[in-house]
């Protein structure tokens, strides 16, 4: 069957070209725009919003608002999140998995992009994705289209071949290994045509607001990620949190999705100190606020790690080797503070993008993450807590 899989992939593609075609064929009536419209297309993860925070701000300076307005088209996971900063003007959120599918939906985002008469259409994204942002881009119909030339890890020929021709201007990129903050970095400075320095993303956070936990001092678990390769075991979550406790006596807090909840409470039971799982009981906004109440965050490599780098709370980062140097470790910046941690096991197989080279069982971890031992986390939690004293 997998010989097939490229053919498939294929025909896909066609489909999905001729069905958004069919789309865009009529064009509906465009909105009559006072200032100058730009859309920013952005349609990954909660990490990768995240990391482009730093470069994000940058764009309203760019296209000032008394003569452009703003729309972030972006991934309606962290649309919550987006819609209360100051960087833009409005917010479309898209559902990305009920987009990449033959459907109403796909029709109605497809033509209310085409209808805000952009003037400029700028996706940043580096792995670009044909189903979404590619495919956006095209829907805008705008008078500048422009997108990184990228690289090939979301695409094939075809892809890339139909997608290129649907731009106005590709941004070089270079091809050694970078981080995703000097892509974001290396991107807007030739959209800008000057060098943007690079920062550490910050979230800010009204920290005027009531407190979601009334404990003055707590930590925070996050037990859960993406794909189960990069999952920590529960057993050595538990193990951890009693370390934790012992050294502390900080009260825990599990993190995570609705979904979620069954992981933090097994470790809840696995452990003898006192944890609260908070698991789905927190919007993103809401998130963000707790993880800047807390004294330190151990977690997965997730989206949260990233939040809670950037509300400037010391976070441990569980990593593993999949796209190692790309979204973590960050890179040291001169003068910056860098509340990302991490904690990884090198192995030769680093780079695989997530494809093991090991047999695994059902849900089991990569031997990258499970190789981590609790001590080697311990000794990372243990000096931040040790440097909070001083």
């Amino acid at each position: 069957m997998n010989h097939f899989k490229p053919y498939f992939i294929i025909i896909k593609s066609i489909l999905f070209y001729l069905f958004d075609s069919m789309v865009l064929w009529r064009n509906p009536s465009l909105q009559k725009n006072k200032l100058e419209l730009v859309l920013l297309i952005r349609q990954d993860a909660i990490g990768d919003f995240v990391m482009w925070l730093d470069t994000a701000k940058e764009y309203r300076e760019l296209y000032p608002s008394e003569n452009n307005r703003i729309v972030l088209v972006g991934n309606a996971v962290w649309f919550d999140l987006a819609k209360g900063l100051p960087y833009w003007d409005e917010v479309l959120p898209i559902n990305v998995k009920k987009f990449k599918t033959f459907s109403s939906y796909r029709s109605n985002i497809l033509r209310k992009v085409n209808s805000f008469g952009a003037q400029i259409a700028v996706q940043p994204t580096f792995s670009r994705e044909f189903y979404h942002g590619d495919s956006l881009i095209r829907a805008s119909n705008a008078f500048q289209k422009i997108s990184s030339i990228g690289d090939m890890s979301n695409r094939n020929w075809l892809k890339k071949t139909l997608a290129d021709g649907w731009h106005t201007e590709l941004i070089p990129a270079s091809q050694e290994p970078i981080s995703e903050l000097e892509r974001n970095t290396e991107f807007f400075s030739a959209i800008r045509g000057t060098s943007h320095t690079q920062c550490y993303p910050v979230l800010g956070i009204n920290k005027a607001c009531s407190p979601l936990y009334q404990e003055k001092q707590f930590f925070v678990l996050v037990p859960t990620a993406s794909l189960n390769l990069k999952m920590w075991s529960t057993d050595n979550f538990a193990e951890l949190a009693e370390k934790i406790f012992q050294k502390t006596s900080w009260q825990g807090i599990i993190c995570g999705t609705e979904e979620e909840f069954i992981i933090g409470d097994r470790i809840r039971h696995q452990c003898s100190a006192p944890l609260k799982n908070m698991s789905g009981q927190t919007s993103l906004p809401e998130l963000s606020q707790l993880l800047s109440q807390s004294q330190l965050i151990i977690s997965n490599d997730t989206g949260t790690a990233h939040i809670s780098s950037a509300v400037g709370t010391p976070t441990v980062c569980i990593l593993g080797g999949g796209h190692f140097g790309r979204f973590a470790p960050y890179p040291d910046l001169p003068g910056q503070t860098n509340y990302f941690n991490t904690v990884y096991h090198k192995m030769a197989c680093y780079g695989c993008n997530w494809e093991c080279v090991y047999h695994l069982k059902k849900n089991e971890p990569a031997p990258c993450v499970s190789n981590i031992s609790v001590d080697v986390v311990w000794q990372e939690v243990e000096k931040i807590i040790e440097d909070g004293k001083n």
